[in-house]
């Protein structure tokens, strides 16, 4: 099979690894709801549900079809990433990129150990007062699903006409402001992971002010909410001034403008959780909408950091 030119995107390797994002994002979409509505623990056994791969009163019972679904659609993940790695090592060239594919395959095994050590040691299978163990899997298992995606995001930007074209006209500092943001972020994603997985979410369901600091609530669930809360504010603003920065230095308008236009509704969707909190699909299209703004803004702080190396001799 022959290989395509370093210079040109393969569209073959780009359909592909855009068909896997989709995939991906359903199967962070099913994860988010089943811990939404609490359902990770419908099936007490890993990686069987209830011994089957077709348990009863999966399609009829909503807890279990959450948790069942998320499991088929992850394994659907798997298989996805390692088609993208043998491919990557038919057809591409660069060995960086190659290897961010095999990493790929590595994320999302290890993924599927941590959702699985979520379940097995969990308080109905172990036994015991408290459920640390289980929760600290569970928050493990939420970051690097976080990082999965946005790796996927990177490989796929390698093969875009972007990133092939890209010149070195962005200053460097441009880069390091971009990882700052990228860094609070995740910082914001972490926080948020305890604080759902941790079952710390305190809701606001009067004043406006109350949104942003924790009328209720006291102790560890009140920092941790008011951390995620100040934080996002915090991560929000460095967003939008990286985005800005890229808009002066001639990035094109969908590179910045789709950073602000998450960040914006990023923030909607965190008050319509708080003021909603009887709706799960509101608090799940709010983690599926945090995961494509890290993903979107990974991948701009990659074509900045792509735009700024001086070509190679």
């Amino acid at each position: 099979m022959s290989q395509p030119a370093p210079s040109a995107p393969d569209r073959r390797l780009f359909g592909l690894c855009l068909f896997t994002l989709g995939w991906s994002v359903l199967v962070l979409q099913a994860g988010g709801f089943t811990t939404s509505i609490r359902a990770g623990m419908a099936f007490l056994d890993w990686p069987l549900s209830n011994g089957s791969v077709n348990p009863p009163g999966w399609l009829t019972e909503i807890d279990k079809f959450a948790e069942h679904s998320h499991r088929l659609a992850a394994t659907g993940l798997g298989l996805l990433c390692v088609a993208l790695a043998i491919a990557h090592r038919l057809r591409e060239t660069r060995v960086a990129v190659r290897r961010a594919a095999y990493a790929l395959v590595g994320l999302v095994v290890f993924q599927g150990l941590l959702g699985g050590l979520r379940v097995l040691l969990d308080r109905l299978n172990v036994g015991g007062d408290g459920n640390f163990k289980a929760a600290a899997f569970a928050v493990g298992h939420a970051v690097n699903a976080q990082l999965t995606l946005a790796l996927l995001a990177f490989i796929a930007l390698a093969h875009s006409a972007a990133w092939h074209q890209a010149r070195p006209t962005a200053p460097r500092t441009l880069f390091r402001l971009g990882a700052v943001a990228a860094s609070l972020v995740l910082s914001v994603i972490v926080i948020g992971a305890v604080m759902r997985q941790g079952h710390f979410t305190l809701w606001v369901a009067s004043p406006a002010d109350a949104l942003f600091v924790p009328s209720i609530g006291a102790g560890l669930a009140w920092w941790v909410n008011l951390l995620h809360r100040g934080g996002a504010l915090l991560a929000g603003a460095s967003v939008l001034f990286f985005a800005v920065q890229l808009a002066r230095h001639g990035f094109p308008f969908l590179r910045w403008a789709t950073l602000v236009a998450l960040v914006f509704l990023q923030v909607l969707l965190g008050i319509l959780s708080l003021r909603l909190y009887d709706n799960p699909h509101v608090r799940t299209v709010h983690l599926v909408v945090g995961a494509a703004l890290f993903s979107s803004l990974c991948a701009a702080v990659m074509l900045v950091r792509r735009s700024s190396e001086e070509p190679a001799a």
